[in-house]
């Protein structure tokens, strides 16, 4: 037998290294194993938290160990994380190309169906959905169904999962039925501790949001959050869309407190996870806008639009949809405001974003387009409104045919438009139009269609087309009823108002009594017409078309049968419209909508006056012009708005935030009662909760009012007094001498009312083309026209002041203007013919009268109560302008040390040179002619003169400003702004304007004048001298001199500004007569005399004094001299 072989050393050194070499591979497979498992935890914990970038990271990370190590169901489940990631971020098609190498991992390297394929078909499901290329992600997602009911435990939470993605599919799909079988399937509690729960309740929540059942989707959207607050805690970011949604939810039940709450909820929930600045913050802003929108709080709206678009600006590209949609929204938030070129400039902002990105046909251009031209539709400037439209319809024709929704709303603002310019024919072709393509898309009994035909029903009664305009409402009215919309009260205004048209007066009463059944509320049973119930109502602002046209019916029945009764009736319904008015105008918010209402009243208050006039008693003619001052008070109370309520009287702005959120909400819930009764079916637990809502806010306001009643008389008194001077009271304050002049003017007629110590009177003028007349007898005073100035003086005088001239008592006349009466200087109408042509000779009611002006008898006859005691004033404080920033000296003195220079100093005005040899005070120019100088010296000084440029904004009032020498203060900047002069106590006895154009406003129906003058007044100035154009630099000192002198010699303020006119016209040189050079100025407010101090007793005990030293000094230099003299004698 052999011996066995013995084995050689190299062998047995090969075996050893392959042992070792086994022992260390394995040992590196293991530790590379645990490093990818640990990058893949990260990774996944990442994705969980949605940190969507680290997220990547960390798979990327772990993706090639477990390749190295061929752990393939490992990689394919990295490469589906970072699937899903990209998904959350947006990034599609990397997410597709991730999922399809999980696909091919798996049919290559595992078998045939493995839950990681499951998953990765789910994120090409995701992928398609995103894409909404609905059928296919549909098939993706039945696949990924297929492969877990086949590889998992029938009670897996994967299997709920793809339920739950079918579904949401589906949702998508509109087949909201089916959804909801599958839903129903996914939240089976054979699958325990399902994390997909909470997102499987918020689809079954949306569809119940879409279905419209409120209840049900709030509950749903509920119980997700709270899965999710158990979950990952109250603070998870998650929660915050969670808490988004369910506010998104309360706001369409009507629930606005709820809404807000939830939104508030949501923002506060992302900024502690992610800061101030997350994209999703500026969606939570966005619905919080909404919410103040909704409530007609266009400021709040704006606010967070605006702190909605900081956000979007530096989280996204400049070109982003989404900054799009905010430059849109806040251009439409403007619009609302009645601020169109504000809006103007965002809508184009949008517009010029769009541009960028999408082609030019692009639908979404084309609905901007329309936006645009509907702000300058409200500019009134119809021909750009047009070609923007014209725009429009071209894309929208070539994008859905003409036959689609958008096309019908290019064409109602085409009929608009025509309909505006009463082009009646254009009009009707685009109403008809509209009508065509509505009625195939919303069906013969849609709402829209019967506000359309009340529309059409209107333009023929314009037309004179009667029996169509009946045709049109009467087809309104038959929808109207289908659908129980109390919308249907406006059909029967248009038919009484169409029947009154055609003298049948009767009918039209029967019509207006429909109408009054028609706005009841519900189980009202008997109409009580009075206006002191209007709880029973469900629309005030129909009520008051209601009442109105009721009495102008009335007031026709009487001048058709002349009876009595249907006079009295008149007159009594007037008086219950003007009780209504007082109310409803508390309740509008906005500039644009305030004007408007102004507008309406004005034209009642007009029929109201002339139904008072035919009756020919005493107490019917005070009460027209009581009707009259009531005109003017209503909008005088709107000019102390919510921009300078804060600063009037030193109101906290906690108590101006609260009074006007207290209004917004009472307009918001009685709008919100109004659409719960236009609906077919009447939810009576909205109706009970927002009538609570506005007992509470009722409630709280009468507390308001109380507090501002007894600690800010003076703001309550303007803004909630709604008493009227009596003609009694005017009466009592008046002299012998004195007679009141006041304008009511409408559209072809003006009431001319003249009261005087003993008698009143009125007198009606034809009046038709007032305001051409007067833009033309201005144009000839600024051109230095005599010829035409001449002609447009004299007819003025014959058409306003001729027909009451003999009611004209005394030489002193207040003119109380109205509209565009505000733009005409009445002392320079002409009372005759006159032949000359030289301006110092021709016959100037100026001759005749002093002439002063207010805006209303109430703002000058009754007295506010002062919030502030009186003290003694210094004389004048003058402050004149320097445009110049380069100024480095400093320039203050008083008017006595300018008086006694020899010569004009540098920066110094010649009119503030020649009054300083008239009066005392202290003067501001150069350098320290600043605002903040103003502010803090305005309340010392019985007269202020100040020389400055004035500018009128005739869009916002109370923006108008004067300018101050400019300099490098942070904290003023040197612009006077009218709403900042309430902030101010001005007690002046005067104040004077000596800058350009500084009495203009804007004159608009129903206000008064709104300028820089009226400020003043509220600040306490009693009476402002203002300038009715650019005043001339030369004639300007001559004029104050003059002026002043006579205020000096006792005169009163209208006297002497008077005297101050004729006497510059009887001592100036000829090329400087016309009116243009003297005629500016004019006085509105108290023309009470000044008091001057009197110097003169103490400059004569001060000459005697001085002149006894000198003779007491000579005589003991004699003495001395005599006595030196006797000495040297001796």
């Amino acid at each position: 037998m052999k011996k066995p072989r013995s084995s050689s050393p190299v062998s047995l050194l090969w075996a050893i290294f392959f042992i070792i070499l086994s022992q260390t591979t394995h040992a590196q497979v293991e530790k590379d194993t645990l490093l990818a498992s640990q990058f893949y935890k990260k990774a996944d914990s990442l994705l969980t938290d949605r940190k969507l970038d680290s997220s990547i990271v960390y798979f990327k990370k772990a993706l090639p160990l477990y390749k190295k190590v061929e752990a393939w169901e490992k990689v394919a489940a990295c490469y589906n994380g970072i699937s899903r990631s990209q998904i959350h971020m947006g990034r599609y098609e990397e997410s597709l190309s991730a999922a399809k190498k999980t696909l091919k991992i798996s049919n290559e390297y595992l078998e045939r169906d493995t839950r990681e394929k499951a998953n990765a078909l789910d994120n090409i499901g995701e992928y398609y959905l995103k894409k909404r290329s609905l059928d296919q992600a549909l098939l993706y997602f039945k696949k990924a169904l297929l492969i877990r009911k086949e590889v998992l435990f029938k009670n897996h939470s994967d299997i709920s999962k793809s339920y739950n993605n079918m579904g949401e599919t589906l949702i998508m799909k509109n087949e909201f039925e089916t959804a909801l079988n599958y839903l129903v399937k996914a939240s089976d509690s054979v699958f325990l501790d399902n994390p997909h729960l909470s997102k499987i309740y918020n689809n079954t929540a949306r569809i119940y949001y879409i279905k419209g059942d409120y209840k049900k989707a709030v509950d749903y959207m509920q119980q997700a959050l709270q899965l999710k607050i158990e979950e990952f805690g109250e603070n998870h970011p998650k929660n915050a869309r969670y808490y988004n949604n369910i506010g998104t939810i309360f706001e369409r039940m009507d629930r606005y407190d709820m809404a807000m709450y939830h939104y508030t909820k949501a923002v506060e929930i992302q900024k502690k996870v992610s800061g101030e600045e997350h994209p999703n913050i500026a969606s939570f802003y966005n619905n919080i806008a909404g919410i103040f929108l909704n409530k007609a709080n266009y400021d709040r709206a704006l606010e967070y639009l605006q702190k909605s678009l900081a956000i979007k600006v530096k989280k996204f590209d400049k070109n982003h949809s989404k900054i799009v949609s905010s430059y849109s929204n806040i251009g439409l938030v403007y619009a609302y405001k009645g601020l169109p070129n504000e809006a103007l400039v965002y809508t184009k902002k949008a517009l010029a974003l769009q541009k960028r990105k999408l082609k030019n046909d692009n639908p979404e251009i084309a609905t901007t387009l329309i936006n645009l031209a509907s702000i300058y539709y409200i500019k009134r400037k119809d021909t750009q409104a047009l070609v923007l439209l014209e725009k429009a319809l071209k894309i929208f024709m070539t994008s859905y045919g003409e036959h689609h929704p958008s096309i019908a709303k290019v064409y109602i603002n085409m009929g608009n438009i025509y309909k505006e310019q009463h082009l009646w024919e254009k009009a009707l072709f685009y109403y008809n139009k509209t009508v065509s393509i509505r009625t195939n898309t919303l069906g013969v009994n849609h709402i829209f269609l019967a506000n359309l035909y009340l529309e059409i029903s209107v333009l023929y009664r314009q037309k004179k087309e009667y029996n169509k305009a009946l045709e049109y409402s009467s087809k309104a009215i038959s929808i109207f009823k289908k659908n129980n919309n109390p919308f249907i009260v406006d059909c029967y205004h248009i038919i009484a108002s169409i029947y009154s048209e055609k003298g049948e007066h009767q009918k039209a009463l029967d019509n207006y009594t429909k109408a009054f059944k028609a706005n009841l509320k519900p189980k009202t049973n008997n109409i009580d017409k009075n206006t002191s119930n209007l709880n029973q109502y469900v629309n005030q602002n129909f009520l008051l078309i209601t009442i109105a046209g009721t009495a102008k019916t009335y007031k026709k029945l009487y001048y058709q049968k002349n009876n009595p009764n249907h006079l009295k009736k008149a007159i009594k319904t007037y008086q219950q419209a003007d009780k209504l008015i007082n109310n409803i105008r508390h309740t509008y918010t906005n500039y644009q909508d305030k004007v408007g209402f102004s507008k309406e009243s004005k034209e009642i208050y007009q029929e109201a006056i002339t139904t008072q006039l035919l009756r020919k008693d005493i107490e019917s003619l005070e009460k027209a012009f009581y009707y009259s001052e009531k005109s003017k008070a209503n909008t005088l109370k709107e000019l102390l708005n919510d921009a300078n309520a804060k600063n009037f009287a030193r109101l906290p702005e906690n108590l101006v935030t609260l009074e006007k959120e207290l209004r917004i909400n009472k307009a918001f819930y009685q709008s919100k009662i109004t659409e719960v009764y236009s609906k077919k079916e009447i939810d009576s637990s909205k109706v009970t909760h927002f009538e609570n809502k506005l007992f509470d806010i009722n409630r709280r306001q009468d507390s308001l009012t109380q507090v501002l009643e007894k600690n800010y008389p003076k703001y309550h008194q303007l803004k909630y007094k709604n008493d009227i001077v009596s003609v009694s009271d005017i009466q009592e304050q008046l002299d012998d001498m004195t007679t009141v002049v006041e304008f009511f003017t409408g559209d072809s007629t003006t009431y001319a009312f003249t009261i005087s110590k003993h008698n009143i009177s009125v007198q009606e003028l034809s009046t038709p083309k007032l305001t051409e007349q007067i833009e033309a007898f201005r144009k000839s005073i600024i051109a230095k026209n005599t010829g035409a100035y001449k002609q447009q003086a004299y007819a003025l005088y014959n058409t306003l002041i001729a027909p009451v001239k003999d009611k004209l008592v005394g030489d002193q006349l207040i003119m109380i203007p109205d509209g565009p009466l505000w733009h005409l200087n009445f002392d320079l109408l002409l009372t005759q013919n006159d032949d000359s042509n030289n301006p110092a000779l021709l016959s100037y009611l100026l001759k005749e009268y002093a002439v002063t002006y207010a805006n209303a008898a109430n703002l000058l006859f009754a007295t506010f109560k002062s919030d502030l005691d009186t003290k003694p004033l210094q004389e004048c404080l003058a402050f004149s302008f320097s445009d110049s920033t380069k100024i480095t000296d400093t320039y203050t003195m008083s008017l006595a040390t300018l008086r006694s220079a020899g010569m004009d100093l540098p920066g110094t005005r010649k009119e503030i040179k020649a009054i300083s040899d008239i009066i005392d005070g202290q003067y501001y120019f150069g350098s320290q002619a600043i605002e903040a100088n103003f502010k803090s010296n305005a309340g010392q000084y019985n007269i202020l003169h100040l020389a400055l440029h004035g500018e009128v904004d005739n869009e916002r009032p109370e923006n108008s400003k004067l300018y101050f020498t400019k300099s490098k203060d942070t904290i003023e900047d040197n612009l006077l702004y009218s709403h900042e002069l309430f902030a101010l106590d001005i007690p002046a006895e005067l104040t004077v304007l000596s800058a350009c154009n500084t009495g203009s406003g804007k004159i608009a129906k129903g206000e008064g004048i709104m300028s820089l003058g009226t400020a003043f007044q509220y600040a306490g100035t009693k009476s402002l001298l203002l300038t009715g154009w650019e005043v001339s630099d030369q004639t300007t000192p001559e004029l104050m001199t003059y002026f002043y002198t006579n205020l000096k010699k006792g005169m009163n303020k209208a006297k002497a500004l008077q005297q101050a006119k004729l006497q510059y016209l009887a001592t100036a040189n000829i090329n400087r007569t016309a009116p243009f050079y003297w005629g500016g100025f004019y006085l509105v407010g108290d023309s009470a005399p000044i008091h001057f101090n009197d110097n003169t007793l103490l400059y004569w005990i001060l000459g005697i004094s001085v002149l006894g030293i000198l003779l007491l000094g000579m005589f003991w230099y004699q003495r001395k001299v005599k006595k030196k003299n006797l000495e040297l004698r001796d």
